[in-house]
């Protein structure tokens, strides 16, 4: 991911941060975004989908923006994911 973004010229994230009683995948805080990278191996039983919809609600009531890409998007659609992050960190720029 790191790759993508410095090829698409965008800001750096943090990885693997703490946040609110979670951590975060990537964070660009000055932004406040946050995205989240899904793979079905950890995230495909109902406990998982509850943790992360209880996540996304305590970033999201917190002021974050969260983006939810799944591992496939990102090998797969790299250039899409890409986008999606672009447009994010334009819009909490504004």
């Amino acid at each position: 991911m790191r790759a993508l973004l410095r090829a698409a010229e965008l800001p750096q994230p943090r990885a693997n941060v703490p946040l609110l009683g979670y951590v975060a995948d990537f964070l660009w805080a000055e932004h406040r975004l946050v995205v989240e990278v899904d793979g079905y191996l950890f995230h495909s039983d109902k406990a998982s989908f509850e943790r992360d919809r209880r996540r996304d609600q305590v970033f999201a009531a917190a002021g974050h923006t969260v983006i939810r890409v799944t591992w496939t998007q990102l090998l797969n659609e790299p250039l899409a994911v890409v986008a999606r992050i672009a447009q994010a960190l334009a819009a909490r720029a504004a």
